[in-house]
């Protein structure tokens, strides 16, 4: 019976891991599409007239070089160039680059991994209700980042929830999970909170 609950628990937190890789596929390559429209000549989008604008200071042409560089579109990728990059327009408070430093810090790429970077970019986005930094919010409390390696099924269902409500359809899947993992008083409870704070 043991074995039984054991693998149950294991295909549960795997489909967990797949619904958090999921939603941030394809995500870049939108962005691009949109960094061409925006800055490109005739559907090319110029290296060197981006970095220009990027570096007069321009906030979305930081983001669009983090976008190339992230990717590696006409132009080897290099994820701590574009980390570099996210990190300017971040600070100046573009939210994409906001989502993409909480992405970036908690999973280590281009960047060394820093639990607390993580959250801190992840709650600067979603403070503006950007639908993808409150699911991230919802991983980080599933998943036990940083020093916490517990799940948080209560703030979970609390992110997952607040996601949904901005338009992020994966939080509903991470929901019937967390329903499933879930007491019914830890659910009523989670639904209590999300009422008393909602935005």
């Amino acid at each position: 019976m043991r074995d039984a609950t054991t693998h149950s628990g294991l295909f549960v937190r795997l489909i967990g891991i797949i619904l958090f890789v999921f939603p941030m596929l394809g995500m870049c390559d939108e962005d691009y599409d949109r960094c061409v429209i925006n800055f490109g000549d005739n559907g090319v989008l110029s290296l060197t007239s981006l970095q220009q604008r990027a570096e007069e200071g321009l906030v979305e042409a930081q983001y669009c070089l983090a976008v190339v560089y992230h990717e590696g579109k006409n132009v080897a990728r290099d994820r701590a160039e574009a980390a570099v990059w996210y990190l300017r327009a971040g600070q100046k408070g573009h939210l994409e680059a906001q989502y993409w430093l909480c992405i970036l810090y908690r999973e280590g790429i281009g960047v060394e991994a820093n639990a607390l970077e993580s959250l801190y970019w992840c709650q600067r986005a979603a403070k503006k209700n950007h639908a993808n930094a409150l699911y991230a919010l919802g991983q980080w409390y599933y998943g036990g980042y940083g020093r916490n390696k517990f799940t948080d099924y209560l703030n979970a269902y609390i992110w997952f929830s607040r996601a949904v409500m901005a338009g992020d359809e994966a939080g509903e899947d991470m929901i019937r999970l967390l329903e499933r993992q879930m007491t019914d008083l830890q659910i009523l409870e989670a639904k209590k909170l999300l009422e008393r704070h909602s935005p």
